[in-house]
């Protein structure tokens, strides 16, 4: 009994020796951009339907400008006067056939804010494409991270296998011989099973991802991707004052307030200047037979005599103006408060990941080392190290989940949205797998894995 207690201390003291080395692995410094990534980046900046019809958008509107500058159409019409029943063109003075053309000409200044606000909106239409381009980059890093963890998971779940089915081997040959318990064997195969649990649903994430992976980059369905690169921490270096005056900077959002706000402005001007009379032009000839032709010129006058719906129109352009200055204020306060959250949140995750490094992990390593020096003297039962081992694998998956989830805040930071990101690490998600759970708790929860939210709720 005891050469099968020591051959199973061996083989123990093995397996779990691995960990630390494998979560140094996922805790180096921060590396240099991940060049793939970008590669992936570009291309669907290139090839995403989404981004290029935000672009076809923006370019349609940049359209409107020459389009609400211009005079309206000319008008030409043909008028034949006739002096008595009979046709009596060239014998009677009244008699004629005229051609009347005509032209309509706003009050000076019209055109030229029609034109500024229709810019305006342009302006808007591009960085509506740009929010697009935005959105687009961290759906793609969000998949990207989360099919990194999916294969992580599974990496450490395969790893974890291997364990209990050497774990099982010397269980059963401990119990074959009368030196263990039949529990002991029933235990590590219910693990066994739960493992083949664990890998589907993993295998089933790592397939989600790919695929949302490849529709992002317009790719035919099921084409692989092999990224080389494995989870890092990336920690953030820049100050939080900084990063909030940079993202304020790129922010669509903000941007769009100003604009939509200088184009309410102009709204306003183009409402006075609708008080202000409109012209039309007109000339003719006519031809009147044999006798001498005639000609007319005339100018008329659109009178703006209705006033009540003027001073109405007017009215609502000074109220949106005062709405869309309050929405720029309101804007520059959720983007403010937006960053500083994430910013927090990814702090908040690097000192948690540092605690799993440099704590929990290691502590963990000293209970799986307590447990089975205990096990050898008879002072614990074998399911006591199984449940030691069991949370050691746990807090290892928690720390990958932790440094995926710190990866997506990234990208939902880089992507300056207004709206709540629901990937953000926290004190939940890295205790999926919290301690003291048995072996594999806390792995087979797929959808926290690579959760992600989609573009268009951006």
């Amino acid at each position: 009994m005891l050469r099968s207690r020591s051959c199973l201390a061996l083989f123990l003291a093995s397996a779990w020796m691995a960990s630390p080395a494998a979560a140094r692995e996922h805790v180096a410094g921060p590396p240099a951009e991940d060049a793939f990534l970008a590669s992936l980046v570009e291309e669907a900046w290139s090839r995403n339907p989404d981004l290029r019809a935000a672009r076809q958008e923006a370019a349609a509107a940049r359209t409107r400008p020459d389009q609400v500058r211009a005079l309206p159409d000319p008008m030409v019409s043909l008028a034949y006067t006739n002096d008595g029943w009979s046709p009596t063109l060239g014998e009677r003075d009244m008699a004629n056939l005229a051609v009347i053309w005509s032209q309509d000409l706003p009050f000076p200044g019209k055109r030229r804010l029609r034109g500024e606000i229709a810019e305006r909106d342009a302006d808007r239409a591009e960085l509506r494409a740009e929010r697009a381009r935005l959105a687009v980059t961290a759906s793609v890093k969000r998949a990207y991270y989360g099919l990194l963890l999916a294969r992580a998971l599974l990496g450490l779940i395969d790893e974890q296998a291997e364990v209990w089915k050497q774990i099982e081997g010397v269980a059963r040959a401990r119990y074959t011989v009368g030196q263990g318990a039949q529990q002991d064997v029933v235990r590590t195969q219910v693990e066994v099973t739960r493992i083949g649990r664990l890998q589907a649903e993993q295998e089933a994430e790592a397939e989600v991802r790919l695929a949302e992976l490849n529709r992002l980059l317009d790719r035919a369905a099921g084409t692989p991707l092999d990224p080389p690169d494995v989870l890092l921490l990336r920690p953030l270096s820049e100050d939080p004052s900084v990063a909030v005056e940079r993202l304020r900077s790129i922010s669509p959002e903000l941007k769009s307030a100003g604009i939509a706000r200088d184009r309410e402005g102009l709204a306003v001007a183009l409402a006075r200047k609708d008080f202000k009379p409109d012209l039309t032009l007109q000339a003719g000839y006519m031809n009147r037979g044999g006798l001498d032709p005639m000609w007319q010129a005339s100018v008329g006058v659109r009178l703006p005599l209705a006033r009540k719906a003027r001073n109405g129109t007017l009215a609502e352009a000074r109220a949106r103006l005062g709405a869309a200055e309050q929405r720029s204020a309101a804007v520059h306060l959720q983007l403010r408060y937006r960053t500083e959250q994430r910013l927090a949140e990814i702090r908040a995750a690097e000192r948690i990941a540092v605690l799993y490094e440099n704590g929990i992990i290691p502590q963990d390593q000293m209970s799986v080392e307590a447990a089975v020096a205990s096990y050898q003297t008879g002072k614990l039962p074998f399911v006591a190290v199984l449940e030691a081992l069991g949370t050691l694998y746990g807090d290892r998956s928690s720390y990958l989940r932790l440094v995926a989830g710190h990866a997506r805040a990234r990208a939902s930071l880089e992507e300056a949205s207004l709206e709540p990101t629901a990937d953000l690490p926290t004190m939940d998600t890295a205790a999926a797998g919290g301690a003291g759970a048995p072996m594999g708790a806390g792995m087979g929860n797929g959808t926290t894995a690579g959760g992600s939210r989609s573009m268009e709720g951006r």
